[in-house]
């Protein structure tokens, strides 16, 4: 019983599916110009594709119906269509003028015939008839927006053909706000003479292009921008057009212009290479030639084409499975329409294949938006995907890094750089040579050998060029032109420029740099200051006026404060004869004499309790407990010589302080001395041995002070611009003494003014680049560096803006950089080359020279000992006289005759002994005052001294 079941549903369905099956012939009218040859033959090769496919449309076979019509004759298009509708098609494909398209379009929308398209509609409101499968024009734009930004083009010039290009480039227009920089839209001339268009744009020094033309037109405009000079490696170019790789680009792929553009077929995919080889074997078995040899060549019109015919097919092989389609003929003079026109139209909207164009996709609109698009880029080996693109993601590069700088090498492997310069040493000097020598081989320097690195690492060759103004490059904003090498880059006269080029903001608007290969700041050239004599008294230095004053102060004040202390504390009391235990009086050995003594003893690191022989104050007597005749003195030959030794070596003193109090000010003032005498000693033999120069300016504070030494810069460079456009008071002072000093401070180059500077004598001091002053001062000894760095900045390689070879040149850079070849070069010549290391060799002498002590050095101290020995030996004799005259008053003597028998009496440096007559006679006049710091009736321990 069930398997009768089954035959019965298998019989009924069978007869259903025969009811609602399509003709055996479904007709389909195509519209072409004459021009349109590859459209045709892409429509025809599609419609036997799917005839050859028995999985779509199995019972059915599609009839191409074409019809040829002029691009300008609408009439005639609208007739052409009338007679397809009257042979009963199911679809109109085409025509790609937008002038016929409009009338067929409006033919079709009535009689509800589906109507597909290929061509690029500006319009944002389709016909419920109509399908087009070319790519959204405003997503389309948008992608040209994302190129033009990931370019990181700031400005650039649109070229249309038509007033379609600028509804084209509509995104384009609008991204570029008024705060950017201005951009220039050119349309091109009628007629094939686009040159006095490029010329213009070739004057306005503008390298980017953004070209909107026909495809048939691309060559001729890139072949006369090639004939005036505007396909050189500075220029870019964004051609719109989704068929560049249909245009013979042969002539340009040597040239290095950057040419890119959007690709909508990947001639690399698998499917697109099946079919494009079967399409070409199917024209050769018919005998018919196809100009379309690989899959590169194909035009995305003619592949939209193919791609439209399959969606008509599958779109009517799904509705056919829904419900039973009539396809009938119908008239344009008849008011009646195709039942199935709209459900057609409806299933090829909700369809997803992919086709040659890639994944064919449509919104809710009825627009392709959802598409992929390849980026390519003219290369030696022709055009080369570098990316992608889709409406979802944006650009996605597949060329990495790595790939990107092997093609920038590439295309610079035996490419001849001019390389511009300027004669600056050490950067470049012509060479010393008794031949006579040409090209490169007559110039040396750092700048010279860093291009010469720079060339084996990207193997390029170059050609040393000297600008011809001898200018760095300046900005005139008068004239709004630059000069010096800036302007042989901006004119493209040259490829490089390699100097002492700082880097600058204003610079680095016009043109590109690469990262510094020197680092280096503005700093102050000057006569190297005149060495002063040593003074006489320069031990004196160490310590400034206010702290000799204060020393002294403290001096005196510890001696009378000892003095005081000495005389209220009872331990400073001793017996004046040991002997004698029951003494009528004491002594106090700190005296305020002693007290002076003892502090300038610790002061000083001496001894003191050792008083010179002649006073007669140093006589006392050897043997205390004994009257003896005669009295002692300690300084015999053996102990003055223990004296002095002792003096020179800073020994200690003898007066030993015995009360707490005395000993805690002799501890507080030793403790004071040992920092003052250490402090002193310190900066003592900086002082002995370095020889001072006293310079009248110590850093650019100093400079903007006074008026009396000028100084200037090189004019029209960058340290100028530095002055001038500084919001600094103190530069701004100094730029203003530069721009009204007369005679003119200014120099036009940095020799005129380390000349000027060693003529100045003192009064011209230079401002200019550290790295140059470094190379100065290594030959010219008088001359040195004043101060720091008053801004840091670097040396470049500068290059026409945009140029392709920045990344390249700059990682070259970095590599010398890494190798530690650009520190030996500029060792080479800073330090070796061209008389480098002269002042290195005399400063070597002078540092070795200057521990050694001259007598010009240290003969203050001389002074100061032979003078306080004199004036010693002065009071010696005054005191000897006084207290002479004082015994010869006593006894009633002459002092003519007591004074030559005192004197005979000392008899020789080598006794010790002196006759007591004398010596009595000379002590007895030593009165001690009683002390009256007891209260009257009170007794104390030890007694009074006696007066």
């Amino acid at each position: 019983m069930e398997n009768w079941l089954k035959i019965v549903f298998l019989f009924v369905g069978f007869h259903l599916k025969l009811a609602n099956s399509l003709p055996e012939v479904i007709r389909i009218g195509g519209l072409f110009h004459p021009a349109d040859d590859k459209q045709e033959i892409a429509f025809k090769y599609a419609v036997e594709r799917i005839n050859a496919d028995r999985t779509i449309l199995p019972r059915s076979r599609l009839s191409a119906q074409i019809e040829k019509i002029s691009p300008q004759d609408s009439f005639h298009a609208s007739k052409r269509v009338c007679h397809l509708l009257r042979s009963g098609v199911a679809a109109i494909f085409g025509p790609q003028s937008s002038q016929t398209a409009s009338h067929v379009q409006s033919i079709c929308d009535t009689m509800e015939i589906p109507h597909l398209e290929t061509r690029w509609d500006y319009r944002l409101r389709r016909e419920s008839c109509l399908v087009n499968l070319y790519p959204h024009p405003t997503i389309l734009s948008k992608a040209y927006v994302q190129l033009v930004e990931a370019f990181g083009w700031k400005s650039f010039t649109i070229i249309y053909e038509s007033n379609e290009g600028l509804v084209r480039l509509q995104e384009l227009l609008k991204a570029h706000g008024p705060s950017d920089f201005p951009i220039a839209v050119r349309q091109l001339p009628e007629g094939n003479d686009y040159r006095p268009l490029l010329k213009q744009i070739k004057n306005s020094a503008e390298s980017h292009i953004v070209l909107d033309c026909s495809t048939d037109k691309i060559y001729n405009v890139l072949k006369q921008a090639q004939q005036i000079g505007m396909m050189s490696d500075y220029h870019s170019y964004l051609i719109t057009s989704l068929d560049l790789q249909s245009v013979d680009l042969e002539e340009f792929k040597y040239g290095g212009t950057n040419i890119t553009a959007l690709r909508l077929v990947d001639p690399t995919n698998d499917e697109v290479q099946r079919i494009v080889k079967d399409w070409i074997a199917s024209e050769q078995r018919q005998g018919r030639k196809l100009d379309i040899n690989t899959p590169d060549l194909i035009p995305a019109e003619t592949a939209l084409m193919y791609d439209a015919v399959h969606l008509f097919a599958k779109a009517l092989h799904d509705l056919d499975s829904s419900q039973r389609i009539d396809i009938k003929p119908l008239s344009c003079d008849a008011l009646d329409t195709w039942p199935h026109g709209y459900s057609l139209i409806n299933y090829m909207k909700i369809v997803e294949m992919r086709g040659l164009t890639g994944v064919i996709k449509f919104d809710n609109q009825g627009f392709r938006s959802n598409f992929e698009l390849d980026i390519i880029e003219l290369t030696k080996t022709g055009l080369q995907k570098i990316g992608s693109w889709n409406s979802t993601e944006g650009i996605n590069f597949t060329r990495t890094y790595n790939e990107m700088i092997h093609q920038i090498v590439e295309n610079l492997s035996n490419k001849t750089m001019i390389v511009t310069t300027i004669l600056s040493a050490p950067y470049c000097m012509r060479k010393d040579s008794s031949d006579k020598l040409v090209g490169n081989a007559q110039y040396e320097g750092y700048s010279v050998d860093l291009i010469y690195e720079i060339s084996r690492i990207l193997h390029f060759n170059y050609q040393i060029v000297l600008v011809p103004d001898g200018r760095y490059g300046s900005f005139n904003k008068e004239t709004r032109e630059w000069d010096g090498m800036i302007r042989e880059l901006l004119d493209q006269r040259a490829d490089l420029a390699i100097a002492d080029l700082t880097i600058t903001y204003e610079r680095e608007q016009a043109v590109d740099f690469t990262m510094p290969f020197m680092n280096l700041g503005i700093s102050i050239l000057y006569r190297k200051p005149i060495k002063q004599p040593p003074n006489l008294f320069s031990f004196l230095s160490p310590l400034s006026l206010d702290v000799w004053i204060y020393m002294a102060t403290a001096y005196l004040g510890v001696s009378v404060l000892l003095f005081i202390l000495a005389r209220f504390t009872p331990y400073e009391w001793q017996n004046p004869h040991p002997c004698n235990p029951n003494p009528d009086h004491l002594e106090n050995q700190f005296t305020l004499l002693n007290c002076m003594w003892f502090a300038i003893g610790s002061l000083m690191q001496q001894g003191c309790d050792f008083l010179p022989k002649f006073s007669p104050y140093e006589w006392e007597s050897p043997h205390p407990c004994h009257d003896d005749e005669a009295l002692d003195n300690q300084f015999s030959l053996l102990n003055s010589l223990w004296f002095t030794i002792g003096s020179l070596m800073q020994q200690g003193s003898d007066i030993a302080p015995k009360a707490v109090s005395t000993r805690m000010v002799a501890g507080m003032w030793w403790f004071f001395t040992l920092i003052m005498i250490s402090s002193y000693t310190a900066n003592l033999a900086a002082f002995l041995t370095v020889e001072r120069m006293d310079s009248p300016i110590e850093s650019a504070e100093d400079l903007a002070k006074q008026t009396k030494i000028k100084y200037g810069a090189l004019g029209g460079g960058s340290t100028v611009a530095f002055f001038r456009d500084s919001n600094f008071s103190t530069y701004q002072r100094m730029w203003s003494f530069m721009e009204s000093a007369r005679p003119i401070v200014f120099t036009s180059s940095n020799s005129d003014g380390v000349d000027r500077v060693i003529k100045g004598k003192g009064n011209y001091a230079f401002l200019m680049e550290s790295t140059s002053i470094e190379y100065v001062i290594e030959r010219n000894c008088d001359l040195t560096q004043i101060g720091g760095l008053l801004d840091s900045k670097g040396y470049g390689i500068a290059m026409p803006p945009n140029s392709p070879y920045r990344t390249a040149i700059s990682g070259a850079v970095l590599k010398l950089q890494e190798e530690g070849k650009l520190h030996m070069l500029k060792t080479r010549w800073w330090k070796e080359k061209r008389g480098g290391g002269a002042c290195r060799d005399e400063t070597l002498k002078t540092s070795s020279a200057a521990n050694e002590l001259s007598l010009a050095n240290v003969g203050g101290v001389f002074v100061v000992l032979m003078g306080g020995m004199g004036v010693a030996c002065v009071i010696a004799v005054c005191e000897f006289v006084w207290k002479s005259r004082k015994v010869a008053v006593e006894e009633r003597t002459p002092l003519c005759s007591e004074t030559p028998s005192d004197i005979k009496e000392i008899k020789s440096f080598g006794d010790s002994g002196l006759q007591v007559q004398t010596a009595d006679a000379m002590l007895k006049h030593q009165k001690v005052k009683t002390p009256t710091f007891f209260p009257e009736g009170t007794y104390p321990q030890f007694g009074f001294i006696s007066k």
